[in-house]
């Protein structure tokens, strides 16, 4: 799956949510999802193929759209709100806040700091020259050893250096601009929107990626947007895949168990990177013989002692991978 150009359909933006502990949208009754972006019609057409309680709207982002468009459940922006100019950033939250119900789901992925600090000299490059000039350019500078890209030498660098030639489309947008966490939360908040979860769903379990002293750091931070802000110092993050929710709900424990009890997967690919977890692997195996739910799967002999939350997160991990696919969700 390539995750730069993956974005989340309504179901998984419900899971991501009750990871968070957030009332997810009902997918069993009506709703309306509107998907903004460069070819929303073919994702609006393969979106309602697969809901067939939902009706799609597609249209391009940062415009003024028609005031008759209806309330919505669900407002995917494809691409990156990053690759937008300010004046069609604000355009955007201006649609969310004119049409997105309460307690509605937005989903708005962007190039993020601090990860992306060491590309910007490039993306300035790619900006002046673009994008077929930068991209050999880049490969001259790399050649003649500049000092740039000794100073720089990381293993993040070398992966954002091997995909600069294909991002150098978004690069040479004019609006380009890589964004700090709080500062999109501060202009969201505006339409009445709150975060509330990554689309990136390992995010949910901090203790499986993070040091313990990285985790203690991270869980000392009691105000929501200084936690994300030291999370994103932890992880160098260069993208990332927010989720909000206008007038968010919170779940009791038990509700969000019973939640996650009922969702059901169903195997989307048979082999590969999901398997080198060793937990991972009985749950493929389990879903290999059929569609599951996670509270199926929680009995697994492999997942004893973990309660269904902790079997829902494993499970994320399986979606995030597209091992996996939810085929059901509980109500």
């Amino acid at each position: 799956m390539d995750k730069l150009w993956w974005e989340p359909g309504p179901e998984h933006l419900n899971f991501a949510c009750v990871l968070g502990g957030i009332e997810p949208v009902p997918l069993s009754r009506a709703f309306n999802c509107l998907v903004l972006g460069c070819d929303g019609g073919s994702a609006q057409a393969a979106a309602a193929g697969s809901h067939p309680h939902g009706t799609f709207h597609a249209a391009d982002a940062g415009t003024d759209l028609d005031a008759a468009l209806p309330p919505m459940d669900f407002i995917v922006l494809r691409g990156a709100y990053s690759w937008l100019d300010r004046n069609q950033r604000q355009q955007v939250v201006a649609l969310l806040n004119r049409c997105l119900k309460p307690g509605g789901v937005a989903y708005v992925g962007y190039n993020a700091m601090p990860g992306c600090c060491s590309i910007l000299p490039l993306q300035r490059l790619a900006r002046e020259q673009g994008r077929l000039h930068a991209a050999i350019q880049v490969e001259q500078l790399r050649g003649a050893s500049a000092a740039y890209f000794a100073d720089n030498d990381t293993p993040a660098m070398r992966s954002r250096l091997d995909a600069f030639g294909p991002a150098c489309h978004e690069f040479s947008q004019r609006g380009w601009e890589a964004l700090y966490h709080a500062d999109v939360a501060l202009t969201l908040a505006d339409a009445k929107l709150e975060y509330v979860a990554s689309a990136d769903l390992w995010w949910s379990d901090p203790g499986r990626y993070l040091t313990p002293a990285q985790h203690a750091l991270l869980e000392a931070q009691t105000i929501p947007v200084l936690r994300e802000t030291v999370r994103d110092v932890l992880l160098d993050t260069a993208f990332r895949r927010d989720v909000y929710v206008r007038g968010a709900r919170r779940m009791h424990p038990m509700r969000q168990a019973e939640w996650l009890g009922k969702c059901r997967l169903a195997l989307a690919a048979a082999e590969g990177e999901g398997r080198k977890e060793a937990l991972l692997a009985p749950m493929l195996d389990a879903l290999a013989g059929g569609p599951q739910a996670i509270a199926a799967l929680a009995h697994l002999p492999a997942m004893q002692g973990k309660n269904v939350l902790e079997v829902a997160r494993l499970a994320g991990l399986l979606l995030d991978s597209g091992h996996a696919v939810i085929c059901n969700q509980g109500a």
